[in-house]
């Protein structure tokens, strides 16, 4: 019989090992153009933890710019898909989900540390990894 389900890679791919995104500082990040030209799907693991400082407002997103155009992708104020990660003062939180082929072919991760405590951070690692679906002979 033929295997008609998901093949994933057996390791994952560091897409940014350790941004940094702080108050004052740098407080957003796009990453590289991802391709799941030839893929069927891939899973993303996002690291964020978390620096000694309170919540006041707003936190760390995570948005997926799709491709628009070949060359051109959404921007933040587009409102593509996105999601607010979860915060724990001194505290480190993971999410892992997946993006399908059919609804992501090339896109970018965009990372906007939205705290307005002074001087905090958020280091994030970001990784992927991807499904193929074998031929059916």
């Amino acid at each position: 019989m033929a295997d008609t389900g998901y093949n994933w890679d057996a390791a994952w791919t560091t897409i940014d090992a350790a941004i940094v995104l702080t108050q004052g500082g740098t407080t957003e990040d796009t990453s590289a153009v991802l391709d799941l030209d030839g893929k069927a799907a891939c899973l993303i693991s996002i690291d964020a933890d978390y620096s000694d400082h309170a919540k006041a407002t707003g936190g760390l997103f995570v948005h997926i710019l799709r491709d628009i155009n070949g060359t051109d992708y959404e921007l933040e104020v587009d409102n593509p898909w996105a999601f607010e990660m979860v915060f724990t003062q001194n505290g480190t939180n993971r999410r892992t989900f997946v993006l399908s082929a059919a609804d992501f072919q090339k896109f970018k991760i965009f990372l906007d540390w939205d705290n307005s405590t002074a001087s905090s951070a958020v280091t994030v690692a970001t990784m992927v990894k991807y499904a193929t679906i074998p031929v059916a002979s």
